[in-house]
């Protein structure tokens, strides 16, 4: 069985930082059913340390 690639995705929530609220990044759902988190920056961070704000 053939893997699909990822060609497409969207938003699904905002990722932001649990302590300011800055938004942090996106979390991302993939044409392939994938949901990845993509940052803005290389700050590795806890799951406790962020908050999904889901539309």
């Amino acid at each position: 069985m053939a893997r699909k690639r990822k060609k497409e995705g969207k938003a699904i929530a905002r990722i932001r930082d649990a302590e300011t609220g800055e938004i942090v990044g996106y979390l991302f759902e993939w044409n392939t059913g994938e949901i990845d988190p993509k940052w803005y920056d290389d700050i590795p961070r806890d799951e406790m340390d962020v908050v999904y704000e889901y539309a």
